[in-house]
Protein backbone atom coordinates (compact mmCIF):
# COMPACT_ATOMS: atom_id res chain seq x y z
CA UNK A 1 0.00 0.00 0.00
CA UNK A 2 3.08 2.60 0.88
CA UNK A 3 4.34 1.79 -2.92
CA UNK A 4 1.03 2.80 -4.47
CA UNK A 5 0.73 5.63 -2.49
CA UNK A 6 4.62 6.80 -2.61
CA UNK A 7 4.03 6.31 -6.87
CA UNK A 8 1.21 8.14 -6.77
CA UNK A 9 3.05 10.77 -4.92
CA UNK A 10 5.71 11.21 -7.43
CA UNK A 11 3.82 11.27 -10.46
CA UNK A 12 2.00 14.04 -9.12
CA UNK A 13 5.01 15.69 -7.86
CA UNK A 14 6.54 15.42 -11.39
CA UNK A 15 3.28 16.80 -12.85
CA UNK A 16 3.41 19.59 -10.44
CA UNK A 17 7.05 20.06 -11.46
CA UNK A 18 6.17 20.77 -15.05
CA UNK A 19 3.51 23.10 -14.54
CA UNK A 20 6.22 24.46 -12.66
CA UNK A 21 8.83 24.43 -15.27
CA UNK A 22 6.16 25.93 -17.89
CA UNK A 23 5.07 28.62 -16.10
CA UNK A 24 8.28 29.64 -14.81
CA UNK A 25 9.34 30.51 -18.80
CA UNK A 26 6.85 32.82 -19.14
CA UNK A 27 7.53 34.60 -15.49
CA UNK A 28 11.57 34.72 -17.02
CA UNK A 29 10.22 36.19 -20.30
CA UNK A 30 8.11 39.02 -18.82
CA UNK A 31 11.40 39.57 -16.36
CA UNK A 32 13.32 40.01 -19.89
CA UNK A 33 11.18 42.09 -21.12
CA UNK A 34 8.53 40.25 -23.42
CA UNK A 35 5.34 42.25 -23.49
CA UNK A 36 3.16 39.34 -21.81
CA UNK A 37 -0.97 40.51 -21.67
CA UNK A 38 -0.95 41.03 -17.92
CA UNK A 39 -3.60 38.60 -17.63
CA UNK A 40 -0.95 36.39 -18.84
CA UNK A 41 1.56 37.16 -16.51
CA UNK A 42 -1.00 37.31 -13.93
CA UNK A 43 -2.41 33.43 -14.71
CA UNK A 44 0.93 32.20 -14.92
CA UNK A 45 2.03 33.73 -11.53
CA UNK A 46 -0.46 32.43 -9.82
CA UNK A 47 -0.30 28.91 -11.23
CA UNK A 48 3.48 29.44 -10.29
CA UNK A 49 2.43 30.11 -6.68
CA UNK A 50 -0.38 27.32 -6.41
CA UNK A 51 1.97 25.07 -8.20
CA UNK A 52 5.07 25.43 -6.12
CA UNK A 53 2.21 24.94 -2.99
CA UNK A 54 1.39 21.78 -4.16
CA UNK A 55 5.41 20.44 -5.37
CA UNK A 56 5.99 21.22 -1.45
CA UNK A 57 2.95 19.28 -0.40
CA UNK A 58 3.96 16.30 -1.92
CA UNK A 59 7.79 16.88 -1.58
CA UNK A 60 6.32 16.66 2.69
CA UNK A 61 4.53 13.70 1.76
CA UNK A 62 6.95 11.96 0.51
CA UNK A 63 9.50 12.89 3.35
CA UNK A 64 7.08 11.67 5.99
CA UNK A 65 6.34 8.53 4.23
CA UNK A 66 10.19 8.02 4.84
CA UNK A 67 10.21 8.99 8.33
CA UNK A 68 12.09 12.06 7.88
CA UNK A 69 11.81 15.49 7.91
CA UNK A 70 12.54 18.64 5.51
CA UNK A 71 11.85 22.37 5.90
CA UNK A 72 10.57 24.47 2.92
CA UNK A 73 12.32 27.17 2.69
CA UNK A 74 10.24 28.73 0.15
CA UNK A 75 7.96 31.37 2.45
CA UNK A 76 9.91 34.79 0.97
CA UNK A 77 9.32 33.65 -2.60
CA UNK A 78 5.38 33.37 -1.60
CA UNK A 79 5.47 36.96 -0.21
CA UNK A 80 6.87 38.22 -3.50
CA UNK A 81 4.39 36.31 -5.50
CA UNK A 82 1.45 37.71 -3.55
CA UNK A 83 3.05 41.28 -3.75
CA UNK A 84 3.56 41.15 -7.44
CA UNK A 85 0.08 39.43 -7.87
CA UNK A 86 -1.29 42.38 -5.46
CA UNK A 87 0.48 44.78 -7.30
CA UNK A 88 -1.04 43.53 -10.96
CA UNK A 89 -4.18 43.00 -9.38
CA UNK A 90 -4.78 47.18 -8.95
CA UNK A 91 -4.20 48.37 -12.68
CA UNK A 92 -2.20 47.07 -15.77
CA UNK A 93 -0.60 49.93 -16.57
CA UNK A 94 3.09 50.37 -17.92
CA UNK A 95 3.85 51.79 -14.57
CA UNK A 96 2.70 48.72 -12.73
CA UNK A 97 4.08 45.95 -14.96
CA UNK A 98 7.36 48.10 -14.46
CA UNK A 99 6.78 47.24 -10.68
CA UNK A 100 5.21 43.95 -11.13
CA UNK A 101 8.54 42.99 -13.28
CA UNK A 102 10.83 44.65 -11.03
CA UNK A 103 9.61 42.32 -8.37
CA UNK A 104 9.87 39.41 -9.96
CA UNK A 105 13.63 40.21 -10.75
CA UNK A 106 14.36 40.48 -7.63
CA UNK A 107 12.59 37.07 -6.65
CA UNK A 108 14.43 35.50 -10.07
CA UNK A 109 17.23 34.29 -7.98
CA UNK A 110 15.02 32.05 -5.30
CA UNK A 111 12.87 30.73 -8.55
CA UNK A 112 16.10 29.76 -10.10
CA UNK A 113 17.05 28.03 -6.35
CA UNK A 114 13.66 26.53 -6.22
CA UNK A 115 13.93 25.49 -10.20
CA UNK A 116 17.06 23.79 -9.74
CA UNK A 117 16.28 21.85 -6.26
CA UNK A 118 12.96 20.34 -8.39
CA UNK A 119 14.86 19.50 -11.72
CA UNK A 120 17.71 17.53 -9.15
CA UNK A 121 14.50 15.82 -7.53
CA UNK A 122 12.54 15.01 -10.95
CA UNK A 123 16.08 13.30 -11.94
CA UNK A 124 16.10 11.67 -8.72
CA UNK A 125 12.59 10.49 -9.10
CA UNK A 126 12.96 8.73 -12.60
CA UNK A 127 15.84 6.24 -11.17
Amino acid sequence: MQNDTETKIKQDLLAEIQTLEQNYKIIYGFIAGTDYDPSTIGTSMQAFKDSLSRSSAYVLALYNLKGRRVNIPWEPLFTSLDYALATLATSATVKQRDAVRAILSMSQEQMGQVLSYFAALKESLKS
